[in-house]
């Protein structure tokens, strides 16, 4: 018997040796540990990143304020757009007016 004891104590010392070499944990009982929780990353950037800051706020409220103020304040991301849609239209490309869609156009065969 005192053979099955030695070499569960050999055993343990390897899985101990191990786990300093490996940096894991040595937990020979079995024990609950809050180790997962540790291993896990920090949730505070993601939260932090998740609701936006206050600059992008005030940029949402910037269409709001600019009808407003009148054309003292200027969005160039607007202005962007705009320009996009002028051109989509000069082609032919753009929405159609409302009330002249493929609904619209369905209804009229009839």
């Amino acid at each position: 018997m005192s053979g099955v004891g030695v070499q569960l104590a050999r055993k343990l010392q390897v899985a101990e040796l191990s786990s300093r070499i490996f940096g894991n944990v040595f937990n020979p009982t079995g024990a609950r540990q809050g180790n997962y929780i540790l291993r896990q990353g920090f949730r505070g950037e993601h939260m932090v990143r998740y609701y936006p800051s206050l600059q992008d706020q005030n940029m949402v409220k910037l269409p709001r304020l600019s009808r407003l103020l009148g054309d003292k304040l200027v969005d160039p991301d607007e202005i962007d757009r705009l320009n996009a849609l002028d051109r989509l239209r000069a082609r032919g490309k753009g929405a159609p007016k409302k009330g002249e869609g493929k609904r619209a156009a369905i209804k009229k065969k009839r």
